[in-house]
C-alpha cells in the first residue's frame, strides 16, 4: 500500500511542474546575464591600470604577471600584463586589491578550450576580451560603472584618496580619478 501511495505523490509533483514555465535557457543561442558578484573570468581594463601590481601581490596562486618600467613623469609604463587561467582559482582577491578597478570579475563563463595552453592570456588577448565585453555592454563595466567620454574617470571612490597620484600633469590615466573629498563635493 505504501508503495502505491509513493508513486501517487511522485506523479502529483510531476503534474504540478508540467504546467510551470521552464527555468532553463536555450544555450548557446540564449545566455543568462552574469551577476555582478559572480566569480567568472577576469577582465583587465588597460585604460584603468597604473601598473602598481597589487593584483599580482594579492594573488595566492601567482598567476598574474605585471612588468613595468618608469616613465619620465613618474608613472609606470606597463610592459607586460599576463594572467595564467590554468592555475587561477577565481578567488577574486586581485579584484579586491586593485585600487582603480582595473581588473574585475564578470567576463564570459563559456571559455572552454581544447588546447590547455590557450588559457594563458597575454596583454593583447586580455585587452581584446575587455574591448569585446565593453562593446557588448554599451560601455558598462562589470561592476556597474559606465564608460563615459573619459573612460578612466569614475564616480566610485578609490584608493586615490589615500595615496598621492604620480604624474598628475602627465598623460591622462587612472591617476586622475576623483578622490573621496572631490567625490563628496559633487
Amino acid at each position: 500500500m505504501a508503495y502505491g501511495l509513493s508513486i501517487a505523490r511522485g506523479l502529483i509533483v510531476t503534474f504540478k511542474h508540467i504546467f510551470k514555465p521552464p527555468i532553463t535557457v536555450n544555450f548557446p543561442e540564449e545566455t543568462r546575464q552574469v551577476p555582478v558578484r559572480a566569480r567568472t573570468n577576469l577582465l583587465w581594463f588597460e585604460e584603468r591600470c597604473t601598473g602598481c601590481s597589487t593584483c599580482a601581490q594579492a594573488c595566492p596562486d601567482g598567476c598574474i604577471l605585471v612588468q613595468t618600467s618608469p616613465r619620465e613623469d613618474g608613472t609606470l609604463n606597463i610592459d607586460r600584463y599576463e594572467i595564467d587561467f590554468r592555475i587561477c582559482m577565481y578567488c577574486g582577491l586581485c579584484t579586491e586589491a586593485c585600487p582603480y578597478q582595473a581588473i574585475q570579475a564578470g567576463g564570459r563563463y563559456d571559455d572552454a578550450v581544447y588546447v590547455f595552453e590557450n588559457m594563458y592570456r597575454n596583454r593583447e588577448s586580455l585587452t581584446r576580451e575587455a574591448k569585446t565585453y565593453m562593446a557588448k555592454t554599451d560601455g558598462r563595466y562589470p561592476n556597474g560603472q559606465t564608460q563615459e567620454l573619459s573612460p578612466t574617470r569614475t564616480e566610485m571612490p578609490t584608493a586615490k584618496s589615500r595615496i598621492p597620484g604620480a604624474g598628475v600633469d602627465g598623460p591622462f590615466g587612472p591617476q586622475h580619478l576623483h578622490s573621496r573629498a572631490e567625490h563628496h563635493q559633487h
